[in-house]
């Protein structure tokens, strides 16, 4: 009898440690499933000039200069810049009364909104946050 209580003991111990390795084994084998049902995120090499030029257009004080060079040197991009200041409502008043006193010339109009610290900082945030004419404009300045 005492023999068949040690193996009754021996099989459930046996039985346990079995199923412990079991579940373990399992857990592992769920966990590398999760992992490698995840994908990973490419870059386009678009994507990373982008943002290179935006991150250097925030971190360098010289680039605020490049940009309004570049808006002195482009009538394209004085024309975008104008409009979007146009459209913008916290700049609409004054740059329409710009464009009445210089009478529709872009590059006195452009002087006028550089000459001005609150329309400068709108242009200058327009185009530093638009990769398309960041890059346009550091094209123009030689960059």
């Amino acid at each position: 009898m005492f023999n068949l209580i040690i193996v009754y003991f021996c099989e459930l111990i046996i039985k346990h440690y079995i199923m412990k390795k079991i579940l373990f084994f399992t857990f592992i084998i769920a966990f590398s499933a999760s992992l490698s049902a995840q994908t990973m995120p490419s870059l386009n090499s678009s994507d990373v000039t982008k943002d290179s030029l935006e991150a250097a257009a925030k971190e360098n004080p010289e680039m605020e200069a490049q940009i309004k060079q570049a808006l002195m040197k482009d009538e394209g991009l004085q024309k975008e810049t104008i409009n979007y200041l146009k459209s913008n409502p916290d700049t609409t008043k004054s740059v329409t009364s710009m464009v009445k006193k210089n009478g529709g010339s872009n590059k006195g109009i452009m002087k006028s909104i550089l000459g001005d610290k609150s329309l400068s900082q709108a242009a200058i945030d327009y185009i530093s946050n638009n990769p398309e004419l960041l890059s346009k404009a550091m094209k123009v300045i030689g960059m």
